[in-house]
């Protein structure tokens, strides 16, 4: 799978960005997937993330962690653990590995933190696919900040002009931790970062407030 792959941001902030994603395979695993899914879903439970979930039992956006485990069945689709740190997600690729889950597991990160994370657990990936960058028409594309909102969802549902709108009201005051949970609650397969979110909702928001004191100074 390779949506979680487009993240627009900078390197620093996107070390703080992990997927932890696992799917049954149709006509291979899938029947009887369903307590393969559970194990999953509540191994990445028990390690603090800060997403939790996929289209066919919700996020946490919507739903407690304890509703998502309850509605993992026999489903073909993706299922997911969004984490903002190297170490949490080592521990959870360990004990999915310890406990010999058996689902298909694409890690998504910064290659390096990846990579040094399959290194030091002794093992080699499958695959590793690389996003190739924007190409074409660029300067229509949003703000930096936007982007770094609107690509956490690979599906494409968190509208640019949602997340201006958040922005604006946490200018205004609003609380951005709810701001968040409003903007990701588009991303139906669970894989936006609740607090990569937050903080960018924040930094936007400082932004557009030191442009209207700039305004009104002038």
């Amino acid at each position: 799978m390779t949506h979680s792959s487009h993240r627009f941001g900078t390197k620093e902030g996107l070390k703080k960005d992990f997927v932890v994603m696992a799917m049954a395979s149709k006509g291979v695993n899938d029947v009887g997937s369903g307590p393969k899914i559970k194990e999953h879903l509540t191994i990445c439970a028990e390690h603090n993330p800060v997403n939790l979930g996929g289209m066919k039992v919700g996020n946490l956006c919507n739903q407690t962690k304890e509703e998502i485990i309850a509605g993992a069945k026999d489903y073909v689709s993706t299922f997911n653990g969004v984490f903002c740190d190297r170490d949490t997600v080592r521990d959870v690729v360990k004990e999915l590995i310890d406990k010999k889950v058996g689902l298909s597991t694409v890690i998504s990160g910064v290659y390096t933190e990846t990579k040094s994370i399959a290194d030091e657990l002794g093992f080699v990936p499958h695959t590793v696919n690389f996003p190739l960058g924007i190409w074409g028409k660029k300067e229509l594309l949003p703000e930096p900040e936007i982007l770094a909102i609107t690509t956490q969802c690979g599906h494409g549902m968190i509208s640019q002009h949602l997340v201006r709108y958040y922005m604006q009201r946490v200018a205004d005051g609003f609380d951005a931790h709810k701001a968040a949970k409003e903007v990701c609650r588009y991303c139906y397969c669970a894989i936006a970062n609740l607090d990569r979110v937050e903080r960018i909702l924040k930094e936007g928001a400082a932004k557009l407030n030191h442009e209207e004191v700039k305004e009104s100074a002038v």
